[in-house]
């Protein structure tokens, strides 16, 4: 998949869609135009995948992320004791400008160019066109998340209709679900002459693993709704019936990531170092740390991912996080745990969209409230044993089985279950596996199980609830004021969502 011919073909298009993209926002939800740029759907999907990594891990090389600013109200991440970066994220303050970047560049940039393959006339595209309708589905489902209520059904009617109304979160999670329905069935019926995805940096057009991802997004829109007295067991036997099956490794994206300027992976862009060093860090490297509470956790059980995930402290050799929102000297970076190799691997390492250890711990969460078949401590272990790998864990099987059968009840499974504590161990392992990689989801599974349970307050955060949300963009009450939703002031800390009712 690290093939550089795709940053050939990245830079070629941003060249041909550049003097639109500066005249005229032709892909803004809320901007007219007419005039799409002149692309095929081959030359068009590459440019998505590598704008949704970008959404994810460093979007526009700024900083904000969904995963960044999951990890830290999932109360993984920290600022370095002696940087201040993300205090206001560490203090729960929320305002319409907050990360709003993430709103609208997920709109301009993957959303729409998705939307632009999908409906790319020719049935030799069906293939991308699926594609396109299963990234389409990844990305509704995080807005919805986020935010509730969003433009869906007439997000991108351009110059037809620059203010968009906005759609039902239920109503567009039950469509996102029959979409990637679509989107399989595409697949299988692909018609004789339709063509092989040829630049596909997730997949590398294996459309049986574009299948099993569109499954696997399935299951988390029906675990989302787990609180909710909607009966779904329909979808629950059909996921599990279709034959398709789940994801079994990681999904991620590599265009062709490199130690060059702008061609960095935008996890290592962000946190890194600068192209062609090993030492000059990048604005923001050195000044991120794990928690101490999410170290605490791994060190207290003798969980060897931390040593992969975090390096020893300079001053002393120690692993050590730093508590949220707390700048003191005894936290320099010389005395804490600086990012390990299980996250700062290279500059040219993929970025991930779901790890291959959340679709198992999806699975045993399903299966432990009865909703599918099967072996929910089976499929605990096999998360964790596939989270030992993901990160490097030397004899990941071995290890795993021994720390899975630690004396806390809320990681050794048959502890877990003499005492009811299933649902927490699969959910802080989940946190454990993905809050510095995956953070988004991990904050939303804090946000419907209010678990971990162990997770403290940041100092002086300006609620005693952890954030649910964030509040609808500055640039939607001054372009499409006449149909947001209304909001209260306390909007970001009570759930919105559907959901969560």
């Amino acid at each position: 998949m690290k093939n550089f011919k795709y940053y050939s073909i990245l830079l070629l298009f941003m060249t041909m869609i550049m003097s639109y993209s500066c005249s005229d926002s032709y892909i803004d939800v809320n901007d007219s135009t007419t005039n799409p740029p002149s692309s095929t759907p081959d030359l068009t999907l590459v440019v998505a995948q590598k704008q949704t990594a970008d959404m994810f891990y460093n979007a526009n090389n700024a900083g904000n992320a969904f995963h960044l600013l999951g990890g830290i109200y999932a109360g993984v991440i920290s600022d370095s004791g002696d940087r201040v970066w993300y205090d206001t994220e560490q203090q729960y303050f929320i305002n319409t400008d907050t990360y709003q970047s993430l709103w609208n560049n997920t709109y301009t940039l993957p959303l729409s160019n998705y939307d632009y393959v999908e409906n790319f006339e020719g049935i030799e595209f069906d293939n991308y066109k699926a594609v396109a309708k299963i990234m389409k589905a990844y990305h509704f489902a995080t807005l919805v998340d986020q935010y509730g209520d969003i433009p869906y059904s007439e997000a991108f009617a351009r110059g037809l209709n620059p203010r968009p109304t906005y759609d039902d979160d239920e109503a567009i999670y039950d469509d996102l679900y029959n979409e990637l329905n679509i989107a399989i069935a595409m697949i299988n019926n692909a018609p004789p002459e339709t063509t092989a995805i040829a630049n596909d940096a997730i997949m590398g057009g294996n459309m049986q693993r574009w299948q099993q991802f569109a499954n696997t997004l399935k299951l988390r829109i029906l675990i989302k709704q787990a609180n909710l007295s909607k009966d779904l067991s329909a979808e629950y036997s059909e996921i599990m019936n279709n034959g398709i099956g789940f994801i079994t490794s990681t999904v991620a994206v590599n265009p062709g990531y490199a130690d060059q300027v702008n061609q960095q992976n935008p996890f290592w862009s962000l946190h890194g170092f600068t192209p062609g060093s090993t030492t000059a860090p990048q604005r923001n490297g050195g000044a991120t740390r794990g928690s101490e509470t999410y170290i605490n956790f791994m060190t207290d059980n003798l969980d060897p991912r931390v040593s992969r995930l975090f390096l020893p402290a300079s001053s002393d050799g120690e692993l050590r996080g730093v508590p949220q929102n707390v700048y003191e000297t005894q936290f320099d970076t010389s005395n804490t745990s600086e990012l390990g190799p299980a996250l700062l691997n290279s500059p040219d390492q993929d970025a991930q969209l779901m790890l291959g250890s959340e679709a198992l711990f999806l699975q045993a969460e399903a299966v432990h409230r009865g909703l599918m078949p099967g072996n929910a401590g089976d499929l605990y272990r096999s998360g964790i044993e596939a989270s030992f790998t993901e990160m490097g864990v030397a004899a990941p099987a071995t290890a795993a089985a021994a720390y899975e059968l630690n004396s806390n009840n809320i990681i050794n499974w048959d502890l877990a279950v003499a005492n009811g504590n299933e649902l927490e161990a699969i959910i802080t392992q989940k946190w454990v596996a993905g809050g510095f990689i995956t953070g988004f989801e991990v904050w939303m599974d804090r946000v419907r199980t209010n678990f971990p349970s162990f997770i403290p307050l940041p100092v002086d955060a300006v609620s005693p609830i952890f954030p649910s949300n964030l509040l609808y963009p500055t640039r939607e009450f001054s372009t499409n004021s006449d149909n947001v939703p209304e909001q209260g002031t306390n909007a970001a800390f009570d759930r919105r969502t559907f959901w969560m009712q």
